[in-house]
């Protein structure tokens, strides 16, 4: 028996029936230790919206809300990419060179040829950027794309530099600078702005009539506050990398979303939504497909896909899928740095009995326990065999 089902037998999910009620209650009693100035929280069963939870420390909220998705917005571009993919204006394979006129990746020891589409989307390009946007507090402030791609002066943790550091497809190094290339790429291709190349390509035809890329100040939109940790308002930020960090839609329109992957839609095809939902990460490394993240894998068939996105000062969004079951998770924050993903990670173990990261610490007493107890039962065993034996020669 391999660790995963080992202690995917011996954990406790945070709900110990399968009722969606359960899991609003619980995420009700993890709200009342800790701080979250604005939630919006849906749960899908077989396709459909089942259970709607929200939350907020002032102003009400709810379905139509609209929140920003942070990295989430990777997902959402990689569905632009693979209309240009199956209209044959894309070939993932391609050097992503060759469809570049207004800025080009900059020489380095490595092959720039060998940075494709595919490998940009999953993270296997060999770009070294660490971005991590951080992005703008005046609009003013925002960098062109083509400066962005340069040098991003909003880079967290790094130089911000989209340069090939290693040789591409040989390792997985999460580059946000990435999706800013594919973002240029699309603009390229497309002749028209990122943002108004994905209303017409995804929003529009999946009736997402809330969400965009751009926030307008004069939109009639309502837009969740934004808290910090300590619960101050925190400032909104505007970003230049749009395809890594700025979709801003709500609870109805991501639910549209997520049910698109399940079946049939006006946009990409179910071999192509197959393409997407497969690894194409070295194995050994984080499993990532051509957009989605692959959170979960079981022997059952399970195969949970999605995205997280985390931006400052503290939101947190996180957005899950079971190919399978059709069973989903949606849930958007402001004001905690990662309560959205623990959440979501918690579903996940719930739904599937998968371990994660979240549920390994939850019950990492239960762990120590019983890894103590295991040793205990191993010495005793060891030591009545050895005494067995001795009177058995001594006989």
């Amino acid at each position: 028996m391999n660790f995963g089902i080992y202690t995917g037998l011996l954990l406790s999910p945070i709900v110990s029936d399968d009722k969606a009620e359960s899991f609003v209650q619980a995420t009700q009693d993890q709200l009342d230790h800790e701080f979250v100035g604005n939630l919006a929280m849906v749960l899908i069963e077989d396709g459909q919206i089942s259970t709607e939870f929200y939350h907020s420390i002032d102003d009400p909220i709810d379905r139509h809300t609209i929140f920003q998705m942070a990295s989430i917005s990777k997902w959402i571009t990689s569905w632009g990419i693979f209309t240009l993919v199956q209209d044959g204006k894309i070939d993932l394979d391609v050097p992503i060179e060759t469809y570049l006129t207004r800025w080009h990746l900059p020489d380095s020891k490595y092959d720039n040829s060998k940075v494709t589409v595919r490998n940009l989307l999953c993270h296997t390009a060999g770009l070294v950027d660490g971005l991590g946007y951080a992005g703008f507090a005046s609009i003013d402030s925002v960098q062109t794309l083509e400066q962005s791609l340069t040098r991003a002066s909003d880079g967290f943790w790094s130089k911000g530099e989209v340069v090939v550091g290693y040789e591409p497809n040989d390792n997985y190094q999460y580059s946000g600078g990435g999706y800013t290339l594919l973002q240029l790429l699309i603009e390229e291709v497309s002749n028209t702005s990122f943002n108004d190349f994905m209303t017409q390509a995804v929003f529009e035809p999946l009736q997402m009539n809330r969400s965009s890329f751009i926030w307008s100040d004069s939109s009639d939109l309502k837009l969740a506050t934004f808290y910090n940790v300590d619960s101050t308002i925190a400032p909104h930020y505007r970003y230049t990398a749009l395809a890594a960090a700025s979709l801003y839609s709500c609870i109805e329109d991501m639910s549209l979303f997520l049910q698109a992957n399940l079946s049939e839609n006006t946009i990409l095809d179910q071999e192509t939504i197959g393409i997407m939902t497969q690894s194409h990460t070295p194995e050994g490394t984080r499993a990532h497909g051509l957009g989605p993240i692959i959170y979960a894998i079981n022997g059952k068939g399970d195969r949970i896909i999605g995205h997280d996105g985390m931006n400052r000062d503290a939101i947190n969004n996180a957005a899950r899928i079971n190919l399978k079951t059709k069973d989903g998770i949606l849930v958007f924050q402001t004001g905690h740095e990662s309560f959205a993903s623990v959440m979501a990670n918690h579903w996940g173990f719930w739904k599937t009995k998968i371990p994660n990261g979240i549920a390994l610490q939850s019950n990492l007493t239960k762990l120590i326990l019983l890894s103590g107890l295991g040793i205990i039962i191993i010495i005793t065993t060891s030591i009545y065999v050895f005494r067995y034996r001795d009177k058995s020669t001594q006989a």
